[in-house]
């Protein structure tokens, strides 16, 4: 029917302008980057410095304070670094807090056109929202301490893989996903640039729940046994109807000090059995018991030389 009424080619039109407006709708038309500047103090970090570096495999980021030191530089604002979109600006917890991601494009130093993202971490507020296209040195957000879990301080980061989003765990460390910041701001405080528009990939993170870690949640649930089996849980049963209800006591959490406590079903107390003690006897009685026979007189033939003499 719709064959009578459309001509074919019409259809496939109209079909292959919906995919493209599905598929733009995960791109962004921007400039080429004119540079980049330093995040804090813009544009060359005046007033700032370095707490922590960047180093691979291990701290891929660079924590920035004032240099008041402590939480002098708590509320100082923070810049982007230089011309992007917003693929990122939300309150994740964790050990991250208010996270911002900004997404830039650029010409590298061989005229090749590509892609980073900044990051900037531990935000005490936040300026921009998703998808907002911000410029070069524009007021993000402010200095924060991830509601005093540390001293205030900026954590920043350079990413080349456009997919770690806040999924930092399943990346490899190193250069091959990261930039210096430092050395890639220097490199590129001056870019080339033109009058093209490029498209930027967005929506490429994977969703993030942004709760605390599973194996520091007590995950307890009812009727749910511990996975840990060096723990033993005691479970009482109930009676059913027919049994009658008896009152019962867990005696494994009674550790009696004295030994020999015997509970028995029919006796209510307890029995407490004890050794009889052994009279203490002195020196001189222990070795007249040694040195002398069954019926208390000395042996003569034993008799050792402190043994008492009998006078005649």
């Amino acid at each position: 029917m719709l064959n009578k009424l459309l001509p074919l080619n019409f259809v496939f039109l109209v079909i292959n302008q919906i995919n493209i407006s599905v598929s733009i709708a995960d791109y962004a038309e921007l400039p080429l980057a004119s540079g980049f500047d330093f995040p804090v103090g813009a544009p060359t970090g005046t007033g700032y410095y370095k707490a922590r570096g960047f180093w691979p495999n291990g701290h891929v980021g660079e924590d920035w304070n004032g240099k008041g030191g402590g939480n002098t530089d708590l509320g100082d604002p923070v810049y982007s670094i230089g011309d992007g979109i917003v693929v990122q600006s939300r309150d994740v917890r964790r050990g991250w807090g208010n996270v911002i991601i900004i997404r830039h494009v650029f010409m590298d130093k061989n005229s090749n056109v590509k892609f980073m993202d900044s990051l900037y971490a531990h935000l005490d507020s936040r300026n921009v929202v998703l998808n907002q296209i911000v410029k070069r040195g524009q007021r993000i957000g402010a200095i924060g301490n991830n509601r005093g879990m540390y001293l205030a301080h900026l954590h920043f980061e350079t990413r080349k893989n456009l997919a770690i989003g806040m999924h930092r765990s399943s990346f490899a460390k190193t250069y091959s996903n990261y930039y210096s910041p430092t050395s890639f701001i220097r490199s590129y405080r001056n870019c080339k640039q033109n009058n093209r528009l490029y498209k930027v990939p967005i929506n490429t993170f994977a969703p993030y729940p942004g709760t605390y870690p599973k194996n520091k949640l007590q995950n307890v649930t009812k009727n749910t046994p511990t996975k840990n089996p060096s723990v033993k849980q005691n479970i009482i049963s109930q009676p059913s109807d027919s049994e009658p209800r008896v009152k019962k006591t867990i005696l494994s959490t009674i550790q009696p000090k004295l030994k020999g406590v015997i509970k028995s079903k029919s006796e209510k107390n307890p029995v407490i059995q004890t050794k009889p003690k052994k009279e203490k006897l002195s020196l001189l009685a222990r070795i007249r018991a040694r040195y002398t026979s069954n019926k208390g007189a000395p042996n003569k033939s034993n008799r050792g030389r402190f043994s008492p003499r009998r006078r005649p």
